[in-house]
């Protein structure tokens, strides 16, 4: 006997959900890309007389 719907769609439903891993690359950063992204390297602009920028 032919297994009903409701059967045939919860072992579908197993055999897709084992399918499914997700895969996580780890980042693995150098010590330049850190500094770089918490903005250490960046220009420190003042105001000087008069209004203008002036670099630091």
């Amino acid at each position: 006997m032919n297994p009903t719907l409701h059967d045939q769609l919860k072992q579908w439903k197993k055999d897709k959900a084992v399918v499914e891993k997700v895969i996580k690359r780890t980042e693995n950063l150098s010590t330049r890309d850190v500094m770089d992204l918490m903005g250490t390297n960046r220009q420190i602009l003042t105001r000087g007389k008069g209004g203008a920028y002036r670099q630091k």
